[in-house]
C-alpha cells in the first residue's frame, strides 16, 4: 500500500498542514515529510499497523493481518479450483450437441412415414399388414433412439417423427377393427406431439378416436373426440377432418339433423377459406383433407338423415375426382352409400342400389380390404330386409354371403362393430371410413364449382 498517496490525499481533503497531521498518525514531522516525498517507505510491520490503525483502515481492507487482530468477515477470496477451465467448458459443449442419431437419418424415418401413407391403399393383398409391420418396426427404432441422447432440434424432430407414426398406426388398427389398440396408439400421439406443440398431428389423431368411437357405435365418445380436435384450433385446416368425418357423421348417426348439416357447412366453409386441393387425398395422410374427401363425408352424414337427394348430390360433385383417383375403398364406400340412400325415399331404386352393391362385391374379392367397406356392404343388405323377396334382393343376398365367408373378409367381420341388430331404416346405418363418390354416380348438383 502506498501511504505516502494516501496521506496526501488525507491532506488535500481535510485542509491539515503537515505539522496538525504528524502527531494525528503517530509519526515525527521529518518521516512524514519523507513519506509525502516518496523518498521514505514503510517496511515494519509495527510501523505499518500503527499507521493503519491510526488512520482507521478496516480491518477487511487490511492487506495484511495485524498483530493481535482478529480478522473481520469481508470480502471472500476464490480460490482458483472455484472456476472450471476453458477445456472443461468446451466439453461440456461438444457433449450437449452429441447426438445417436443425425439429421440424414431423420430424413430417412421421416421419407419412411410417407411410403406408408403412399402405398397404404395400393400395396397388394396383405399391403396393410406388411405396412403396418413396418410402421410398427420404425416406432420401435424412434423409441430407442429416444432413450439415448440428442441436441434439442434432433429430439423435437424425434418427437414428432414418434407422434405421426403412433397416429398412423392408430388409423390402420381402426381399419382392421382393433380398437383398443387403436386408441392406446392414438393417446400415444397425442402425448407425443403435444409435448413438443404439435397441434395438427393432436388434431388428426383427436380424429381418428372419434373414428374409432364411431365404429364401436359409440356416437357420444365420437362427437365429444371430434370437438375436443376442433377446441384445440377451430381455424386450423386439421379441423376440416374433425368436422366433416368426426362430428357430422356422429351426429348425423343420432338423428341431429341440424347439427349435422351445421358441421358440413363449416368443413366446406374451412375447406374454401384454406383452398384445399379439390383431388382426392389419400385416406391415410396426415395432411388436410381434400375437397373431395370432405364431400364424401358430407354424402355419408346425409345418408344417415335419410337424404337420398343430398347424397346424390354430393356423389356427383365428386365423380371427377374418384374416375381419375386410386383409392378403390373410396370408390366403394360412396358407390354404398349411394345404393342405401337408393333404398329410401319415394323414389327408391331397389334394383339399381342392388347392383351397386353387388359390383362393390366384385371389384373387392382380392387385393386390401378395410373394416367400413365389410359394414357398409352389410349394411346395405340390413336395410333392404322389407325387399327381401325381390329377385334382386335376393341375389345380392347370396353375393354377400359368399363374399363374407372368405377368410379376409371373415376377420373383419367377427369385428365388435359388426355385432349390431338387424337396421330397419336408413338412419339406423352406421359409417365409418370415410369415402368417394362412385363413377356411376352422374353429377346431379351446382352446389359448388
Amino acid at each position: 500500500m502506498d501511504f505516502g498517496l494516501l496521506l496526501h490525499l488525507l491532506l488535500r481533503k481535510t485542509g491539515l498542514r503537515q505539522s496538525e497531521m504528524a502527531p494525528l498518525v503517530g509519526l515525527g514531522a521529518p518521516d512524514l515529510s519523507r513519506l509525502l516525498s516518496g523518498s521514505r517507505r514503510l517496511t515494519h510491520i509495527d510501523k505499518i499497523a500503527a499507521l493503519a490503525e491510526a488512520l482507521g483502515i478496516p480491518d477487511e481492507l487490511w492487506p495484511l493481518r495485524r498483530p493481535g487482530a482478529a480478522r473481520l468477515p469481508g470480502i471472500p477470496t476464490e480460490p482458483p479450483e472455484a472456476w472450471e477451465s476453458a477445456p472443461d467448458i468446451g466439453r461440456r459443449i461438444g457433449i450437449a450437441h452429441t447426438s445417436n442419431t443425425s439429421s440424414d437419418a431423420l430424413d430417412l424415418f421421416s421419407a419412411e412415414v410417407q411410403y406408408v401413407v403412399d402405398h397404404y391403399e395400393s400395396d397388394g393383398a396383405h399391403g396393410q399388414l406388411r405396412l403396418a409391420e413396418r410402421a410398427v418396426r420404425l416406432r420401435h427404432t424412434l423409441q430407442d433412439l429416444l432413450a439415448g441422447q440428442q441436441p434439442p432440434s434432433h429430439r423435437a424432430r424425434l418427437f414428432a417423427l414418434a407422434a405421426r407414426t403412433s397416429a398412423l398406426l392408430g388409423y390402420m388398427a381402426v381399419n382392421r377393427g382393433q380398437h383398443t389398440t387403436a386408441d392406446a396408439y392414438s393417446d400415444e400421439a397425442i402425448a407425443f406431439a403435444r409435448d413438443i406443440e404439435d397441434v395438427a398431428t393432436t388434431m388428426w389423431a383427436c380424429g381418428t378416436k372419434s373414428l374409432n368411437a364411431y365404429y364401436e357405435g359409440d356416437l357420444a365418445r365420437a362427437a365429444s373426440c371430434a370437438i375436443a380436435g376442433i377446441d384445440l384450433a377451430p381455424e386450423h385446416p386439421q379441423a376440416i377432418r374433425l368436422l366433416a368425418n368426426g362430428l357430422a357423421r356422429a351426429l348425423g348417426k343420432r338423428g341431429d339433423r341440424a347439427g349435422a348439416e351445421r358441421a358440413v357447412g363449416r368443413a366446406e366453409e374451412l375447406s374454401d377459406r384454406h383452398g384445399m386441393p379439390t383431388g382426392l387425398t389419400p385416406c391415410i395422410s396426415l395432411e388436410p383433407y381434400g375437397l373431395a374427401r370432405t364431400l364424401a363425408n358430407a354424402a355419408t352424414v346425409h345418408v344417415a338423415l335419410g337424404n337420398t337427394a343430398a347424397v346424390l348430390d354430393y356423389a356427383g360433385l365428386i365423380g371427377e375426382q374418384i374416375l381419375t383417383g386410386e383409392s378403390a375403398w373410396s370408390q366403394a364406400l360412396v358407390q354404398l352409400d349411394v345404393a342405401t340412400a337408393q333404398t329410401t325415399g319415394s323414389q327408391a331404386d331397389i334394383e339399381h342400389a342392388m347392383l351397386l352393391g353387388r359390383q362393390v362385391l366384385e371389384a373387392h374379392t382380392e387385393g386390401p380390404l378395410i373394416l367400413s367397406v365389410v359394414q357398409r356392404a352389410q349394411d346395405l343388405h340390413r336395410i333392404a330386409a322389407p325387399w327381401r323377396d325381390l329377385p334382386a334382393v335376393r341375389d345380392y343376398r347370396d353375393a354377400l354371403e359368399q363374399w363374407a365367408g372368405t377368410p379376409r373378409v371373415r376377420r373383419l367381420a367377427t369385428s365388435a362393430t359388426m355385432h349390431r341388430p338387424a337396421l330397419t331404416s336408413a338412419k339406423d346405418i352406421t359409417h365409418g371410413h370415410s369415402g368417394a363418390a362412385s363413377p356411376l354416380v352422374p353429377a346431379r348438383s351446382t352446389r359448388r364449382p
